[in-house]
């Protein structure tokens, strides 16, 4: 099988489940989620040395009430963000990367109900052209806010500015230079749920604002489906065609309309398959390596410890949102290249706090970080920035794999874990499926099918 779509998990391994949820809401009357439009908006010019800078006051409030602040904004990477005053130390801020929007902002639980101010500083180190949309702050109140389980608001302040609905306002001032710079345009993408136009980025779609990607694996780009990759501008009537696309809901409706809804009623065989892949995979690379990623870097270098080491790589703090980490015990390991494509932990692991490796998830890097990000996490940990951008499966575990295939199928799979089978579906099969879509993206083409060795040996 050397590319394509593998056989899904309903031919491979089984009956489809039957359907077990249902998210109790519906598309908004008004909207598909499949309009975009366009803004024109003015810009600020700055010349090297110039700053703006953008203050936000939050007024008196009760304690244990949502606040918050922030907005969108258009900048080059030789713009510096700089964020100070906020009560709560976590913050989202997408770096600059014209033309390319931005976005920065947080939200929390107030615990003092106090005013205060909020200083968003941008410093131009080289003539720069800036522009913002929506900037906001104040008192946040919505419906799903009200009675939402308390583990859905730890981590809202990712989900700012798109989540902030304010029911009180507080003040926005801006001291900039006076000098016009040329015009922006911004897109905004409709939710079909909510019905809002947020923005969303065309030049590079995987630097995300208010919405997620939809077809992210290589066979289904570019997306083709009407209203995710084909959207409809709603002052002309023609459409654009997108590479990724992107999901129907912002991101707001997506956490509290879909996921909030959906992950209670998952069955426990729902909640435990994709976890029990990545035990397995985890435990094929300790048996092809042998030994734990830990125990294997302590033998290399003589008695260090991985965790430590990579927590002092990266200056102690969260490589993606600057988080100060007070040790190793707070960091997360992240695989850098994915552990999908058979990467273990090593020296070239990062690190991140807990929120944003969550965020993280099992993205490869570029759909994650930006292009400066990007270049900078190449430069701490030694993997090459092409690398980085499009990872290649880990050819020496893959090598590794085909030389003990009768260990692999006479030992490994045959482990209890694996032998299990939940609604219909074998572990091992849906391990085995997941194990041919590495192998399938070897440079050369895939070396062995290790599906087809499946069946062989089954017979």
């Amino acid at each position: 099988m050397k590319s394509g779509k593998l056989p899904g998990k309903t031919k491979f391994s089984g009956r489809r489940r039957a359907a077990t949820r249902r998210s109790g809401f519906s598309s908004h009357p008004e909207s598909t989620g499949g309009e975009y439009k366009e803004l024109i908006l003015p810009t600020i010019h700055l010349s090297s040395g110039d700053t703006v800078t953008v203050r936000f006051t939050v007024p008196e409030h009760s304690s244990g009430e949502l606040v918050g602040y922030g907005g969108w904004f258009l900048a080059p990477d030789t713009v510096d963000v700089k964020i100070e005053g906020s009560p709560f130390r976590r913050h989202t801020l997408v770096p600059p990367c014209a033309p390319n929007w931005s976005k920065f902002g947080s939200m929390w639980i107030s615990e003092s109900g106090d005013s205060f101010d909020v200083t968003a500083t941008f410093s131009a180190k080289a003539e720069s052209d800036i522009a913002f949309y929506e900037l906001a702050c104040g008192i946040i109140k919505h419906r799903h806010y009200d009675k939402a389980r308390p583990e859905l608001l730890r981590n809202m302040y990712q989900f700012s500015p798109e989540a902030h609905f304010f029911q009180t306002n507080g003040d926005v001032t801006i001291h900039a230079p006076k000098d016009n710079g040329d015009e922006a345009i911004l897109h905004l993408k409709s939710c079909n749920r909510c019905a809002r136009f947020l923005p969303v980025n065309f030049d590079d779609e995987l630097i995300h604002l208010s919405f997620t990607n939809h077809c992210k694996a290589e066979h289904r780009r570019p997306c083709s489906h009407t209203g995710f990759g084909r959207l409809l501008n709603i002052d002309t009537g023609e459409r654009i065609q997108l590479e990724y696309g992107f999901q129907l809901e912002c991101r707001f409706c997506k956490k509290f309309e879909v996921n909030a809804a959906h992950n209670p009623q998952r069955t426990a065989a729902q909640m435990k398959e994709d976890g029990a892949r990545r035990r397995a995979f985890e435990l094929l690379l300790t048996e092809l390596y042998q030994g734990s990623p830990q125990l294997r870097y302590r033998h290399q270098t003589g008695g260090r410890e991985l965790a430590d080491d990579i927590w002092d790589k990266f200056d102690r703090k969260c490589f993606k949102c600057g988080e100060p980490l007070n040790n190793p015990k707070e960091m997360h390991l992240d695989h850098t290249r994915p552990l999908a494509l058979l990467w273990p932990l090593d020296e070239t692991a990062t690190c991140l706090c807990g929120s944003c490796n969550s965020a993280k998830r099992d993205r490869p890097p570029a759909s994650f970080y930006t292009a400066k990000e990007l270049k900078s996490l190449s430069e701490i940990t030694g993997i090459p920035l092409d690398e980085l951008k499009k990872p290649s499966p880990n050819i020496e575990a893959i090598q590794m794999l085909g030389k003990r295939l009768d260990w692999f199928f006479d030992e490994f799979c045959r482990r209890p874990e694996l032998t299990k089978e939940r609604d219909g579906k074998v572990a091992v099969e849906l391990l085995l499926k997941a194990l041919q879509k590495a192998i399938n993206k070897c440079p050369d083409g895939a070396p062995f099918d290790i599906i087809k060795e499946y069946k062989v040996r089954q017979r």
